[in-house]
């Protein structure tokens, strides 16, 4: 779990509960008590006899939130009373930022115990639409008019049900770099790129001789704020990238996750220099044909040979 400092929702557990309650309810298609037992459901929060599972900071963020939006019920106030007075607990987990966090716990235990004044403002989502599915073969151009090309091997939609704008798309990152449009036969025929960020004794050059990697990187969309960021996003995902056909994927190739927001993507030009000085270093491991192939209409007829 990442912490960031004392504060109440200066952690990710207590971002994931407060964050998952509060999509529920800007899309106002939930009545309170139904999202209230729907983040106690889905993180665990209550036995089957209805007896609270600790988690401080998940029971803190949603005590918070149930605050403000007027929804606090007793018993939910009564176990952040008790969280206030367990310092034994406090002081296993925070060691010496014991006393900030026992100061953060009471204030928040000071306002919760007044009914708020206004309930929580309802916050408009603005979902940006990815124009890409499964398979596609996406191309990209950059600053110095060198093409890059990208297969779309993987896109995850079940992060959480209540949460249909937060997909991760898994891009593999192919071998290709050129200064002419690749067309489909350009990815048939390439792999995807093996790099590697440890140090090795052939100098920071070479950190991807030694023990590569596949360069898979996931990018998660999310809601945005405006209607404005919304049309920029598109327009940057419409302009900077092209796709120039679908493959069906077979399988997915074993890799290590790394995630980013947003989409934007660049070449390696530092592996592509040492590589032209060090053919043996090409590790070409994962030809695109292992893992994506035409379909059977397109493949009968030859579809791949006028691109």
């Amino acid at each position: 779990m990442g912490t960031w400092n004392t504060g109440i929702l200066a952690n990710d557990a207590a971002m994931d509960v407060y964050g998952f309650f509060e999509k529920l309810y800007n899309k106002q298609e939930l009545d309170i008590e139904t999202i209230k037992q729907k983040t106690l459901e889905v993180f665990g929060m209550l036995t089957k006899n209805g007896e609270p599972v600790f988690g401080n900071d998940e029971w803190l963020a949603y005590a918070l939130i149930c605050w403000e939006c007027k929804a606090l019920d007793d018993k939910t106030l009564n176990i952040v009373r008790k969280i206030s007075i367990d310092r034994e607990s406090l002081e296993e987990e925070w060691e010496d930022l014991t006393e900030k966090r026992l100061n953060e716990i009471k204030k928040l235990l000071l306002k919760i115990e007044i009914p708020a004044k206004r309930k929580k403002t309802i916050k408009k989502e603005y979902i940006v639409n990815v124009p890409f599915k499964e398979g596609d073969c996406i191309v990209f151009k950059d600053e110095n008019g060198v093409y890059g090309g990208l297969l779309l091997l993987q896109i995850i939609k079940e992060r959480f049900p209540e949460e249909p704008n937060m997909w991760t798309y898994n891009w593999g990152t192919t071998r290709i770099f050129q200064h002419e449009k690749p067309v489909m036969q350009d990815f048939i025929t390439s792999h995807f790129l093996m790099v590697n960020y440890g140090k090795t004794i052939d100098g920071e050059n070479a950190r991807w001789i030694i023990e590569p990697s596949l360069w898979i990187q996931g990018r998660f969309v999310g809601s945005v704020k405006n209607e404005d960021t919304k049309k920029e996003i598109e327009d940057y995902l419409s302009t900077k990238f092209e796709v120039i056909g679908n493959l069906v994927i077979k399988k997915l190739p074993e890799f290590t996750q790394s995630y980013g927001s947003g989409f934007s993507f660049s070449h390696k030009y530092d592996q592509f220099e040492w590589e032209k000085k060090h053919p043996e270093s090409i590790d070409l491991s994962y030809p695109i044909k292992d893992y994506g192939k035409l379909s059977e209409d397109k493949e009968n007829k030859g579809w791949w040979k006028i691109w």
